[in-house]
Parts: C-alpha cells; structure tokens; sequence
C-alpha cells in the first residue's frame, strides 16, 4: 500500500515520506519527521544560510509550503523572519509534535467515521498533509502547486488540543474538504464567511455537547462574548465588507494575529459566520447548505446578516 501510494504522491509532485498511512478513502501523510531531520541538518548554520538551506532542502520533500508566495500579502523578508523564528522555536515544541503525530491517525478515525456518516465516504480527495505549520494553523486547506490539500498543523494541534476535545475540529476540517466539491473559492469577505462559519454550524451540530472552546470560538479571546457586546456593529462591519478583496481586510475577520485598536477582536469573522449558517440552517440540513452554489448563497448570506442587524447600505447600494 505504501508503495502504490508513493507513486500517487510523486504524481502530485510530493515526496511521499516513511509515515504515509492509508486510511479509509483517505490517505494521510505525516511530514512531522522531515521537518526534525531538515531540522537537525542545518541547526549548525548561521540564521541566514539557515533559513535558506531549511527551504531549499524542503522544497525537494513538499515542494511550494515553505515559502512566502503561499501566503497572502507576504513578503520574502518577513516570512523568513517568521520562518526562522519557527527553527529556533522547535526545540521546545518537538516532543509536543512528535507526541500528535504519533496519535494523529487514532485520533482522526473516530471523527473520520462519525463525518462519513452524516455526508458520505470520503473517496477520490488528494492526501491530507501533517506539518509543522509554525504557528499558521491547527487545520486547514491550502494550495500547492494548483492542488488544494487538507493540512493539519502538528504544532498547533498539540498547543490547542491538549486538554480540548478534538472531534469538533476534525469535523470542522473535513468539512472543508468535502465542501470544495461544490463551492468553488473566491476571493470576497463573503466567501469565507460563509466556508468558516458553515464548517463551525457543522461541527456543532454533530456535537452538540460542543463548547465554544472546542468549536475554537475562545481563540484568542471569547469571540461569543465580544461578538454579542455589540452584535449590530460586529455584523455591520462585516456587511459593510462582504465583497472586499482587499489584503487588509481579510486578517482581522480571520486571523488571530491582533486587531491594534479595532473595536472586534481577531477571527470575530468565524462567530458571525456561524450565525449565518445558523439562521440558514433553520430551514436546510447540513447536505443541503453544502450543496449551495456561491450565486445562491450570497444573497442568501446577506439576507441573513441585515435580517439580524439594521445596517447602512453599502457603498454603491441605494438607502
């Protein structure tokens, strides 16, 4: 099975490591153990050459994740900042790496099988990659080379997850995964409203025990609470950006980096977002908000938000 799997991943333009485990309809590649073997290979060079020897050394393993044209709006300068920051980080975080790793695959399982219940087997995707993502992600889709892949970040799962149950979060992911079938990404406020906030709808309603903590809507703070202090203004911020495409307005709705002097506070995006799929999931089941096609959902999205709040028209709209 390795071997027939190896062959795929050199297709895809992947180096397939030693810990290439078949799953189920999906096929799961740790890449935990290259990162500690580039690691240990270069620790000795200065930080300049470090950082430039550590991605060219792992462009031959996983072509394209390593480098900052992945990331939106970043520059060479800053990522190799952020990436050196990582190598020297390592060392306290690898036994907590090591540790996922080892579990990943037992963990993932149960939450693969309840996931396929509710929306069928997970058949025909690409791998799903286990990385360090250096503080990018617990989870998430990203792009290599033109193909889409679900990734689970190492480092941050074991920061996150420690005490916390896991379920939710998979299901949350491979959400993700399942819904690329049917809704295309796009570059608009709104499209990632709406991919978050149904993947967070999703996961609570397969657990409905869920706490916020574990529906990840507590980092960095309690975005409930904040949300909720002034939900006209959370949502009408969020309206008055529904189709910006601007690099700026993207990272406070959705990233955790802080929000200086902002009155909402980072990722408050994801909590809105699942009051949305929330409100439209009164009237549709899990399948059928997959099944929604961007020109369907959009009007549908902002229905909801000015249903729940009184806002402004926007630029260009009539009052």
């Amino acid at each position: 099975m390795k071997h027939v799997f190896a062959a795929a991943a050199l297709l895809l333009g992947l180096v397939a490591p030693a810990s290439a485990q078949p799953t189920d309809g999906l096929q799961l590649v740790d890449y935990t153990d290259e990162f500690a073997q580039v690691w240990d290979t270069t620790a000795a060079l200065p930080d300049a050459e470090r950082t430039a020897k550590f991605k060219a050394d792992f462009a031959k393993i996983l072509p394209g994740f390593y480098d900052h044209k992945r990331l939106r709006g970043a520059t060479e300068a800053k990522y190799d900042e952020r990436l050196l920051q990582g190598l020297k980080a390592y060392p306290e975080q690898r036994e907590g790496i090591a540790r996922v790793s080892k579990e990943f695959a037992a963990l993932m399982a149960p939450a693969q099988a309840s996931f396929e219940r509710e929306f069928g087997q997970m058949t025909g995707y690409p791998p799903v990659l286990l990385v360090n993502s250096l503080g990018e992600f617990d989870g998430g889709t990203r792009t290599l080379n033109g193909k889409s892949y679900l990734m689970f970040g190492a480092d941050m799962i074991d920061k996150l997850y420690k005490t916390t149950p896991i379920q939710p979060f998979f299901h949350h992911e491979l959400f993700h995964l399942y819904h690329g079938r049917t809704f295309e990404e796009c570059e608009p406020i709104w499209c990632n409203l709406w991919s978050e906030g149904l993947a967070v709808h999703v996961a609570k309603t397969l657990n409905p025990d869920a706490s916020d903590a574990s529906l990840l809507l507590t980092f960095p703070v309690p975005l409930r609470d904040a949300v909720e202090k002034d939900r006209r203004g959370a949502i009408c911020s969020v309206v008055a950006k529904l189709d910006s495409t601007k690099d700026e307005d993207y990272p406070p709705l959705f990233q955790g980096r802080p929000n200086s002097g902002a009155p909402f506070p980072p990722r408050y995006g994801y909590y809105v977002g699942y009051l949305v799929a929330k409100d439209l999931g009164r009237t549709r089941s899990l399948k059928q908000l997959a099944a929604l096609k961007a020109a369907e959902v959009k009007p549908l999205i902002e229905a909801s938000l000015r249903g729940m709040a009184d806002c402004p028209p926007r630029p260009g709209e009539r009052g």
